[in-house]
């Protein structure tokens, strides 16, 4: 039997990657801004009921780093309030979910790479709504 796979941030590179990669064996739904507006918990959940997948992959993200500054609104909104509402919907249908986050939740001031028991230390707003995402999936 196939894996069903439905994946959020469909037009980012990211997620045209990880859908040729899955598409492979897997039946994949990968949808783009237009079709699931994540910031919308009931089309989340509706989104999810729909595609009735066996992981949800996030790859969705308010990616402007220095916009965020400026718009902390819409940095939270989809970094990190969305990534709520698709872990919600996921763990409500007993499913897993992969999200991708950010080497910005940590300050740079390490002289090797950062791995995952890193304390974060984000600098600015676009990093604190990516550890909150983290956090809430």
């Amino acid at each position: 039997m196939r894996q069903r796979v439905l994946i959020t941030g469909a037009s980012g590179q990211l997620a045209g990657a990880i859908a040729r990669v899955f598409g492979r064996d897997s039946d994949v739904t990968a949808l783009t801004r237009a079709a699931l507006d994540i910031t919308d918990d009931r089309a989340v959940s509706d989104a999810v009921a729909a595609c009735g997948p066996d992981v949800v992959i996030n790859c969705a993200a308010y990616n402007d780093v220095d916009g965020a500054e400026s718009d902390p609104a819409a940095a939270l909104d989809v970094n990190a309030f969305a990534v709520r509402a698709i872990a919600r919907a996921a763990s409500a249908a007993g499913i897993m979910l992969v999200h991708y986050s950010s080497d910005f939740v940590f300050d740079g001031d390490a002289a090797r790479p950062y791995v995952e028991d890193d304390t974060p230390n984000p600098q600015g707003v676009y990093a604190a709504s990516k550890l909150l995402g983290e956090w809430f999936a």
